[in-house]
């Protein structure tokens, strides 16, 4: 191998490291690292940025167009609803209808749309059941990511795999190819959530009816609340809660304002308090007795709160999670301005197995986290409309064009009937991209909103660094390694490479991996004179067992909600990934024969 391709193996060791630790973007991590390989003389410009004119991205981004034209029409929801009323209360048979239903829709959506859709409507059914949503959550993340190779579509690592075939003169997959894989992953997937894994999932609290009652002890809300009796000689007196500054200065966040016989739910900055007023506030006693607005005779701990005083017609407590192409990802409540803009309140925030309940507004926000918030009832409306957050246990969200499903169910059969009949799959996307605009699921405005453009900038910078493996004789190296570990039989050198990928696949995003792996795939194809789709098949399985939350944001989308720790992960995930890897190792020579 030649300098170049160590300095690139340096650079992509720096990279991994980087995505594994999970501290920045990985689109960011990838365009430096791209303009690493430029600026070292390892790719020219044009070859550097020529993945940013990918076909790929264009059928990635028409993709997301189709999907969100199923999920805002209703679609998508509406197949969920009909197949969940027939899987009753039992717990093995949600686990077995959402994982399937979650798995089918991935096929023909994203991955992100499917848990849009499906999320919610999870984490009511275990209310509704009176079961632990973490023995439910996890099995839907698992099933989503499990359909993600059902078709060519499900997911971008696929298109990936195909695109370096036919950029080394081989022929790119047919839109059904990965079906066999995607199929059997998802039927022995969800039978082993069903039947072995839930058993080792946390049995969090159930999510009892009323739920939001039940939210004040989940956050552990009753613990922060207090009530300040206003009195006449108080300077709070004539104040608006904005001039009060008692969120800015000390924390603490006026839930609730008791008023003579009448109460002021989520009260809005501009409030005037009066004398009498009784104030119910969210904060740390130590703060509180050091303000000097309060008086600790007039301050009394509220421990007893129901979640009515919280609440009224107008007004609802609801759990939101952050959606993986939330724009809010790493930034604070303040930032963002978050109780301007959204017109709610945040009371505590999930991270990690536990709540977060003061001082929240310089608190970087991340993906998986689930916030509680307070808000009137339009303004969580909003909030279920908007891309960056999927509101658990709303009644608001009905789909907004529900007229409009027959274009949505048109613009997808109309993809896979140009994709099977041999249209190249970017322009067939986005011929239905444009029939699902065209078709009113979707305005022009909202195709921009809906299309998640960091993992089109990750898959852009990501691509040609398939090149410079290539170019620099680092896959050929590589692949050397391995089949001077295990010899040049065809069989173990598609083991090696399994094992390879599964292992990579969870310290880095399954994109990320893909790249990564391809051209590794085609080397070791040459070299053992094997199949080479039957060792891009191996590069696609290992992709699909992802089971940490670092590999898929579908996986970290149920942290918050599911209560889950990184080692439920682990546990669930590691005795999953061998049985799918073992699956594999049967399946892929029967389907895609080796010689």
């Amino acid at each position: 191998m030649t300098a170049s391709g160590y300095l690139t193996v340096g650079i992509l060791v720096a990279a991994v490291v980087a995505f594994a630790a999970g501290r920045w973007r990985p689109d960011a991590v990838a365009v430096l690292a791209l303009l690493a390989l430029v600026l070292s003389g390892i790719l020219d410009p044009p070859s550097a940025f020529a993945g940013f004119g990918s076909p790929v991205l264009i059928a990635v981004g028409a993709v997301y167009v189709v999907s969100a034209g199923l999920e805002r029409t209703g679609v998508a929801a509406r197949i969920g609803r009909r197949i969940f009323r027939m899987a009753g209360a039992n717990e093995i048979t949600l686990i077995l209808a959402f994982g399937g239903v979650a798995g089918l829709l991935s096929g023909v959506m994203n991955s992100i749309g499917s848990m849009a859709v499906l999320l919610p409507a999870a984490v009511a059914a275990a209310r509704e059941a009176r079961i632990s949503p973490s023995k439910l959550l996890l099995p839907l993340a698992l099933g989503t990511r499990l359909g993600g190779n059902l078709t060519l579509i499900a997911g971008p690592s696929n298109l990936i795999a195909s695109s370096t075939l036919e950029s080394q003169g081989l022929r790119p997959l047919a839109f059904f190819e990965p079906t066999p894989i995607g199929a059997t992953f998802l039927i022995v997937g969800v039978l082993f959530m069903a039947l072995l894994g839930r058993r080792w999932l946390p049995a969090v609290a159930p999510a009892e009816a009323p739920s939001r009652a039940r939210l004040l002890d989940i956050y552990r809300l009753r613990e922060r609340l207090f009530e300040i009796r206003i009195q006449a000689d108080s300077p709070l007196v004539g104040k608006t809660l904005e001039q009060s500054e008692l969120g800015a200065a000390w924390g603490v966040t006026v839930l609730s304002i008791a008023r003579a016989r009448r109460r002021v739910v989520a009260p809005t900055p501009s409030e005037r308090l009066a004398v009498g007023d009784r104030l119910l506030v969210q904060g740390r006693l130590e703060e509180l007795t050091q303000s000097p607005f309060v008086d600790t005779a007039d301050l009394q701990e509220k421990g007893e709160v129901e979640v009515g005083t919280l609440e009224s017609p107008d007004v609802r407590v609801v759990e939101v999670i952050l959606a993986p192409r939330s724009t809010l990802t790493g930034k604070t409540l303040r930032e963002v301005d978050f109780r301007e803009k959204y017109g709610v309140t945040v009371l505590a925030i999930w991270r990690e197995g536990r709540p977060m309940r003061t001082r929240l507004v310089d608190l970087p926000v991340q993906l998986g986290d689930a916030l509680l918030v307070q808000g009137r009832r339009d303004r969580i409306r909003v909030l279920v409309r908007d891309p960056d957050f999927l509101v658990l246990g709303a009644d608001e969200g009905a789909p907004q064009r529900a007229d409009r499903a027959g274009w949505a169910i048109a613009a997808l059969v109309l993809m896979i009937a140009l994709s099977t009949a041999g249209v190249d799959i970017a322009v067939a996307a986005l011929v239905s991209a444009s029939v699902v605009v065209g078709g009113g699921c979707l305005s022009a405005e909202e195709t921009y909103q809906f299309v998640d453009w960091r993992v089109l900038v990750f898959i852009g910078a990501m691509l040609p660094v398939s090149t410079a493996l290539t170019a620099t004789g680092a896959a050929g190296q590589a692949a050397a390694w391995l089949l001077a570990i295990v010899g040049q039989v065809p069989f173990l050198a598609l083991i090696a490479l399994l094992a390879t990928g599964i292992v990579a696949n969870q310290l880095v995003p399954s994109v990320a991996a893909t790249v990564l792996l391809a051209p590794l795939a085609i080397q070791m194809a040459a070299a053992t004179e094997s199949n080479p789709h039957a060792f891009m098949m191996a590069v696609i399985a290992a992709t699909g067992t992802t089971f940490t939350p670092i590999s898929n944001p579908v996986n970290l989308m149920v942290m918050g909600p599911g209560g889950y720790r990184v080692i439920d992960y682990v546990r669930v995930g590691l005795p999953l990934a061998l049985l799918l890897a073992a699956t594999s190792l049967i399946l892929i020579p029967i389907v895609w024969p080796l010689r």
